[in-house]
């Protein structure tokens, strides 16, 4: 690559540093080698910085985050660069669905590991107090085989987590990434310093032989959900996969028209309320659970819309000149009012709040200015939540998007084995569904909003 042209070989490759020593400010060969290996990937290297060699993030998570080529990096620590080489020979590979490399000649799967929580104790912290159940006797315990594992500082040296496999079983290890998987699947900081930022952790699968990669990603794919359940459940550590970055997951939430300038608040908005719509924005890596709080904003005003229009029917019922007191029909009529409030399903109070509190405007201008492609269409890539379609004159645009909304829902929190619902499955987190929910979140997120301002009328 052309970067690494700028620096001489540095004579005497592999030689350590000393205590009191500048380190070597240009690239060695075998430095080189790996740079030019990696550039394939589209891992670019960007300079050497102190003991680290800067390279770009993964390609994917640029796209992604939509960032600046160079504003942030991957720094891998000079002393891992030999070990890199090691992985790099024996050919590395993106796991196809999960943040993960896998390399198929050693039979070995590695997948970023996150703890669930905004606030969590950092991995190394959580598994710090953990053994094996047994003393471990295999190829790792015994030292005849290592997995790599990258030194970032004392606490990813500290905290291992090594689980032997039973016969034909891939060992399991939860340890600090190694050196390929810092380079494939963590998204770069803008600084070296270690100390500051919690180490990445990863699970690591060692199978007892070679094994293709589709192979191996389906044994480890119920492997890994039953090990990290019991972790929860025995050892109250909670972890989770992830899928890799999607431009998909928060399609929509940029195209909002917003304002420069912030003023003092004359919005007034229940608490509980303010709580929701805000956490929705702040779980948008797992975008049902996103979705649903935007739905919960639109639930708490159901009793609200339905109180309005039963109110005002019951006012034109009783404004009639022609209503009676003391004729049947006109109170069963009144009745009717009263029972329908009362006996409302959920999915009309839905198209009743929509119909009442959503401008129309405003949903056209969503569909017709959002560039959705077919995403609300039959073609679209979220099953059986109906289509929306601005053009259809049969069925008011209010009602298509509450149906919508409202299937949705439904796909999220019954469970699969429902019989309702069994001709679509659940809507799950960890998907490629979900990861499309963006449009449908952004929709979520004008109702919601809409919902409140009509509240400050009402």
């Amino acid at each position: 690559m052309e970067d690494e042209e700028t620096f001489e070989a540095f004579d005497g490759e592999g030689q350590e540093v000393g205590e009191n020593e500048t380190p070597a400010t240009v690239l060695t060969d075998e430095e080189k080698s790996i740079a030019k290996t990696l550039s394939e990937s589209g891992i670019r290297f960007i300079e050497l910085s102190d003991n680290f060699l800067k390279f770009s993030a993964n390609p994917k998570f640029q796209t992604a985050r939509r960032q600046l080529p160079g504003s942030r990096g991957v720094f891998l620590p000079r002393s891992e660069v030999h070990s890199l080489r090691s992985q790099l020979e024996e050919g590395v590979q993106e796991h196809s669905e999960l943040l993960g490399i896998a390399i198929p000649s050693l039979g070995y799967l590695e997948l970023s590991a996150q703890i669930n929580g905004l606030y969590a104790t950092p991995l190394s912290n959580a598994i710090s107090g953990l053994s094996p159940e047994g003393v471990p006797d295999c190829m790792h315990s015994n030292g005849d085989v290592t997995l790599p594992r990258c030194d970032l500082g004392p606490r990813a040296a500290r905290s291992i987590l090594h689980i032997q496999g039973g016969p034909g079983a891939p060992c399991l290890e939860l340890s600090s990434v190694s050196p390929a998987a810092l380079l494939w699947i963590t998204p770069g900081r803008p600084r070296p310093n270690v100390g500051s930022f919690n180490t990445p952790y990863s699970l690591k699968l060692h199978f007892p032989g070679p094994m293709d990669q589709q192979s191996m990603e389906d044994q480890a794919r119920e492997l890994v959900s039953s090990f990290f359940y019991e972790l929860d459940v025995r050892n109250g550590v909670r972890l989770r996969t992830i899928r890799w970055p999607s431009n998909n997951r928060n399609q929509g939430l940029a195209r909002e028209d917003l304002d420069s300038f912030a003023r003092y608040p004359e919005t007034r908005v229940n608490a509980e309320m303010s709580t929701l719509f805000g956490f929705a924005g702040s779980v948008l890596e797992n975008p049902p659970l996103s979705f649903l709080s935007y739905y919960q904003v639109l639930e708490f005003y159901f009793p609200a819309a339905i109180k309005r229009t039963a109110l005002r029917q019951l006012s034109k019922e009783l404004s009639d000149p022609r209503f009676s007191r003391s004729d049947r029909e006109d109170l069963l009529r009144v009745l009717k009012i009263g029972e329908r409030s009362l006996n409302a399903t959920e999915s009309s109070q839905l198209r009743t709040l929509i119909a009442e509190c959503v401008r129309s405007e405003r949903i056209e201008d969503f569909f017709q200015g959002g560039g959705w492609g077919d995403h609300f269409a039959k073609t679209g890539p979220i099953q059986g939540a109906g289509i929306v379609n601005i053009k259809n004159a049969q069925t008011p645009l209010a009602t298509q998007v509450a149906d919508r909304i409202y299937k949705i829902r439904n796909r999220i929190v019954h469970a699969k084995d429902d019989p309702r619902f069994e001709d679509v499955p659940a809507l799950l987190p960890q998907s490629e569904e979900a990861d499309a929910l963006g449009p449908d979140i952004a929709l979520a997120r004008l109702l919601a909003s809409e919902v409140i301002v009509d509240s400050q009328t009402s």
